[in-house]
């Protein structure tokens, strides 16, 4: 795993803005609700295909030219949060099935904490070894 083929940009909130890779895999977001504590939520569609889970505004993570990390709730729920990752460039989506809000890369590995909800952090060798679903 090349680290350098992952740089990582965050956008604090999704509607604040928009990037070069919002624009070219033409991903869409529409306000959903919100819950008692917290920021908004948000259905996401991405090339016109709906996604099946909404996701939290907040802390919408890059990582390198075509993956995003969104925190991720079902549908008509705010609850569980759990970390999706996508995988923009083959239409692919995988669930760590746990809520993580910081992604980096150290000695060729990846490493998954949580700075809200104290854990024990995720650490891979790459993105491979995630279940991926389609979309």
């Amino acid at each position: 795993m090349n680290a350098e083929n992952y740089k990582i940009s965050k956008l604090p909130y999704i509607e604040n803005g928009s990037n070069e890779i919002m624009e070219k895999y033409q991903i869409r977001t529409q306000y959903e609700t919100e819950p008692p504590h917290g920021d908004a939520i948000y259905s996401i569609a991405i090339k016109n295909k709906v996604l099946p889970f909404w996701i939290y505004g907040r802390d919408v993570t890059f990582i390198g030219s075509s993956m995003v990390m969104v925190e991720s709730v079902r549908c008509k729920t705010w609850d569980p949060i759990e970390t999706m990752i996508i995988d923009l460039e083959n239409e692919v989506y995988a669930n760590l099935k746990e809520w993580y809000t910081d992604i980096s890369f150290v000695s060729e590995r990846i490493e998954l904490t949580n700075q809200v909800v104290k854990k024990k952090k995720l650490i891979m060798n790459d993105f491979d070894s995630l279940e991926w679903t389609n979309y």
